[in-house]
């Protein structure tokens, strides 16, 4: 079982989840970063704010992109997508955020563990300070995940979270940059 070492990237405005995601991974795509839709990928998704659940949906390299962003926009609680980069031996997550059950309010970057042993949190800070320059973001934190001292539960509501954030200092936080 691997641990996953998180950062999380909160928008400066909410926005339209469909817009936003397709064109965030258009971007993606100028850094290497591309979805991926393999026959052994699922998208997982999240619980929405009232803990309804949906069941997890498996893809297949046949789905256009699209196709795989529009089942992730069916749930208002949007969810997890998995994604490759060349620096990178295992995938990286993106989870794709809403506190309204309507909005995209951001996302947090997934990396193994195992891929960042040695020398491998140098990539993750260089390609999460190339990502920062996709978009237009209030803040990125990391790491947040559970094994963390700053683990930051994305239960809570947002306006806590920030709070957390104005707190805390983060091995990544673009309050320093």
């Amino acid at each position: 079982m691997s641990n996953f070492d998180e950062t999380l990237v909160l928008l400066k405005e909410k926005k339209d989840p469909k817009s936003f995601i397709m064109d965030f991974n258009e971007k993606l795509r100028s850094v290497d970063v591309l979805l991926e839709k393999d026959e052994d990928e699922i998208i997982v998704f999240n619980d929405t704010r009232h803990e309804e659940e949906k069941d997890y949906v498996e893809l297949d390299e046949s789905m256009t992109e699209e196709q795989v962003i529009d089942l992730i926009c069916s749930w208002k609680a949007l969810g997890l997508l998995s994604y490759r980069h060349p620096d990178f031996r295992l995938q990286i997550g993106i989870n794709y955020l809403t506190w309204d059950d309507q909005s995209l309010h951001g996302f947090e970057i997934s990396f193994s563990d195992k891929d960042l042993a040695f020398d491998g949190t140098d990539r993750q800070t260089e390609l999460i300070l190339k990502i920062s320059q996709l978009i237009d973001y209030e803040y990125i934190v990391g790491d947040v995940g559970h094994a963390s001292r700053n683990y930051i539960s994305m239960e809570e509501s947002l306006e806590k979270i920030k709070e957390h954030i104005m707190s805390n200092s983060f091995t990544i936080d673009s309050r320093t940059w």
